[in-house]
Formats: C-alpha cells, sequence, structure tokens
C-alpha cells in the first residue's frame, strides 16, 4: 500500500512537472518570466513588458468571449462552444506574445543600429502624435469617448513615462540612475534571445 501511494505520488508529481514545463514554454510564460527577472534592475521596462502580458491576455479573452457568443446557440449544453472558446482565447493569446517579442527583439536591433538620440527623438514624435490622435478623438466625439478610449489613453501614458526615463536614464549622467545604453541593449536582446527559444 505504502509502495503504491509513492509511485502515485511520483506519477502526480511527474504530471506536475511536465505541465509546469509545457506552461513555461509558451510566448505569454515567457513574458511574464521576462517581466519578473527585470522588475528589480529595470522596473519600467518590466511593468511596460506586464503591461503587454495584460494586453495579450485581453485580446485572447476578447476573441475566447466572441467565440463563445457566436457558438453558443448552435450548443445546447454550452461545453463545445466552451472549449472552442478557450482554445481561441489561448490561440490568439499566444500569437499575441508572439508577436510581441518578435517586435520587441526588433526594436532592439533598431536601436542597437540607431543609437540612443535617435530611440529618444523616435519616442518623443510617437508621444506627441499619439497625444495629437486622443485629443483629437475627444475633441471630435466629446467626452462619453473617454470610456472607450481608456486603452489607448494607458497606452500614451506609458509612453510618456518610457520616453521621460529613456531621457534620464540615458542622456543624462548627473542622473542616479544613469546606465550604459550599449550593455543595456546587448543584455536585452541576449534575454529576449534566451525567452524566444525557452531558455
Amino acid at each position: 500500500m505504502r509502495s503504491q501511494f509513492k509511485a502515485m505520488a511520483r506519477r502526480i508529481k511527474a504530471a506536475a512537472s511536465a505541465i509546469d514545463g509545457a506552461v513555461r514554454q509558451t510566448h505569454a510564460a515567457r513574458l511574464a518570466i521576462m517581466a519578473a527577472n527585470l522588475r528589480r534592475a529595470l522596473p519600467l521596462p518590466a511593468m511596460l513588458l506586464f503591461a503587454t502580458l495584460l494586453f495579450c491576455l485581453f485580446l485572447g479573452w476578447s476573441s475566447a468571449r466572441g467565440v463563445f457568443t457566436v457558438l453558443s446557440p448552435a450548443s445546447p449544453t454550452g461545453i463545445m462552444a466552451g472549449i472552442a472558446a478557450v482554445v481561441a482565447g489561448i490561440a490568439v493569446l499566444e500569437l499575441c506574445a508572439a508577436f510581441a517579442i518578435t517586435l520587441m527583439t526588433a526594436a532592439l536591433q533598431l536601436a542597437y543600429d540607431t543609437g540612443r538620440h535617435s530611440v529618444l527623438a523616435s519616442l518623443a514624435i510617437a508621444s506627441v502624435l499619439g497625444l495629437a490622435l486622443i485629443v483629437s478623438h475627444l475633441a471630435n466625439e466629446g467626452m462619453p469617448a473617454l470610456a472607450g478610449a481608456t486603452l489607448p489613453i494607458l497606452g500614451l501614458c506609458g509612453l510618456l513615462a518610457l520616453t521621460i526615463w529613456f531621457r534620464r536614464a540615458y542622456l543624462r549622467p548627473a542622473y542616479p540612475g544613469f546606465r550604459d545604453f550599449w550593455v543595456d541593449i546587448v543584455e536585452a536582446r541576449h534575454f529576449l534571445m534566451r525567452a524566444a527559444h525557452g531558455e
């Protein structure tokens, strides 16, 4: 009896380990791991990574809800519609997370090729354009449109915070948190490459 219990415990432990390994191989989990690993050294980029993960989760949830809404009338019990919704949500989540990692890798390569001043100029231009678009949208639609523009406004706030932090961290040597731009870029590229390959 005792040997059977130990054998069952080993099987459960092996199954849990396999599930944990499979989850860690997903792109969404890699985004979460990257955010957790960077939270002390680079808190703002870590928060942006976490925000990216939340956005991917939101898109996955929205897709799952849409699929369930479409298929639920044809599924009396709702089980098949629920399964299809879960599969669709996970697929969209993974695609978004994979695209985010690919986009960040390309952005780091571009930053390495152009330099910190060009990166700061790009961030500033993007912030100004984003602010102009939101102001124009609110001016045309009125204050009721503010509720529907929550995500774009949060994204703009994150972009503005990143621009201010970037300027202080990489272009102001007197700033206490001043960092070496090239070292950080190289380390971030290696980090993303390891994450992209599940290491």
